[in-house]
Order: structure tokens, then C-alpha cells, then sequence
């Protein structure tokens, strides 16, 4: 073999242990993007970071990539895809967090509408490409709300306008006082009544004046009860019917 030959050889070995050495070492760049910044990012289950975007350098073959928001809201939303990377080039994937987003409103059952179309009652969840909607709820004043105020993620509160709620008769602390009342007046008026019946029997017994004496009292007493319980039951009946 001659010299020209040898280093043509040569250069064609080193051109295949580079190809292959090159071909080992082949990665491609996976770059993970989010709408929103609080999100991790989970590749087979192994967290790369958190953060968008995020650019990760990973080898040929199949992945699982788990994208969560980072939030403690009831409703934070999760995205897993299956990966298959082929060639080393750079990948992109985006993931739309803000597709959706829930409305919730202090008082809750408001209606909620879009241009002249109701679209649903809070809490709900809202399509991010709305410009803005409009509340409405009897009693309360209605509210224009735009998408910032819904990003928030805060409850949006409307203004009570109504007439304020009286309180129920029966529900009230005078109702209860006159009920008990009514009761003590009704239990001591037949406490006295069965005194006086008692000290009139021993007066017709021993004939003793004494005891017809307490006999007029306790019936006086009894009788003092008695008018007032009428009176307490006539004051319940007018406040039912005045209420």
C-alpha cells in the first residue's frame, strides 16, 4: 500500500469513529413552554424544573411529559404527553393553561353572560378568549367584568341593592319571651288555684276564717295570672297577625 493510499485510509477511519463518536452523543433540545409561569415540568416522572420556558436536552427515544401548574386551587390544571424523539433536532411543546378559567363571584348563582347570550351561572368556567362579561343577579347591582379581573383569580363581589330582610316574628327574642312568660303565668296561675282549693277544704273542715282568708288571696293571685297570661296570649296573637 503507498503513502496516498495509507492517508486516504486513514482520513475515511477517522471520518466513521467521528460519525459514530457524533451519533452517540446526539441530543435534542426539548424546549416546554407554558401561558403561565407557575408550572412544573415532569419528564418519566422526574421533575426537570419549574418555570417557562424550560429547555431540557434529552437522547433519542420515548418520554412521558407531565406539565402541572403549581397552585393549591381545587381546579389547577395538569397536561401529560407521550414524546418520541427521533432525530436531534429541537422540539417545541406549548401548553395553554388560560384556555379556561374559572369565575367565581360573592354571592354565588350569578348569571353570567356574554354580549346578549347567558352562558352559565358562577362558579363557571369561561373560555380566555372572551373579552369580557357582564353579571347580573337579582338584587344586587350588575357588574362588567374584563378579563383581568377573571386572571385574578379572586371572587368577584357585588353590591347588595335590595331591600334588607325583616326579621320573622316567630324567629325573634321577643316571640320567645312572650311564649315563656305565657308559660310561667299559665304554670303559677294553677299553682295558686290549687292553693286556694286546698285552704278552702280545711276551712270547711276546721271552719277556721284564716284559711278562707288565704283561700281570697291565693284565688286573687290566680286570678292576677290568669288575666295576665290572657293579656300576654292577646299581645302574641297581634304581633302574628301585624307581622
Amino acid at each position: 500500500m503507498n503513502l496516498l493510499n495509507k492517508i486516504l485510509f486513514a482520513l475515511l477511519f477517522c471520518c466513521i469513529i467521528s460519525a459514530e463518536f457524533y451519533a452517540q452523543d446526539c441530543y435534542a433540545d426539548l424546549i416546554v413552554e407554558a401561558d403561565i409561569n407557575n408550572v412544573e415540568i415532569f419528564i418519566n416522572s422526574k421533575s426537570e424544573g419549574v418555570g417557562s420556558p424550560l429547555n431540557i436536552k434529552i437522547e433519542k427515544g420515548v418520554y412521558i411529559i407531565t406539565v402541572n401548574e403549581n397552585s393549591d386551587r381545587w381546579d389547577a390544571r395538569s397536561f401529560t404527553d407521550t414524546l418520541e424523539v427521533n432525530e436531534c433536532d429541537e422540539i417545541k411543546l406549548f401548553y395553554n393553561f388560560r384556555s379556561e378559567v374559572m369565575l367565581n363571584t360573592d354571592p354565588q348563582n350569578v348569571y353570567v353572560f356574554n354580549k346578549d347570550s347567558l352562558i352559565g351561572f358562577t362558579p363557571l368556567l369561561i373560555p380566555t378568549d372572551l373579552e369580557k362579561v357582564y353579571l347580573q343577579k337579582p338584587g344586587y347591582s350588575g357588574k362588567e367584568v374584563l378579563p383581568g379581573e377573571i386572571y385574578s383569580l379572586q371572587k368577584i363581589t357585588l353590591d347588595y341593592i335590595g331591600e334588607e330582610r325583616k326579621e320573622n316574628f316567630f324567629e325573634g327574642t321577643l316571640f320567645k319571651v312572650l311564649v315563656g312568660s305565657a308559660v310561667l303565668l299559665g304554670a303559677s296561675t294553677a299553682y295558686f288555684k290549687l292553693e286556694a282549693d286546698k285552704e278552702f277544704d280545711e276551712y270547711l273542715i276546721t271552719g277556721d276564717k284564716k284559711y278562707l282568708d288565704q283561700t281570697n288571696r291565693f284565688d286573687l293571685i290566680s286570678g292576677v295570672t290568669f288575666v295576665a297570661m290572657q293579656i300576654n296570649f292577646g299581645f302574641i296573637i297581634y304581633l302574628f297577625l301585624t307581622d
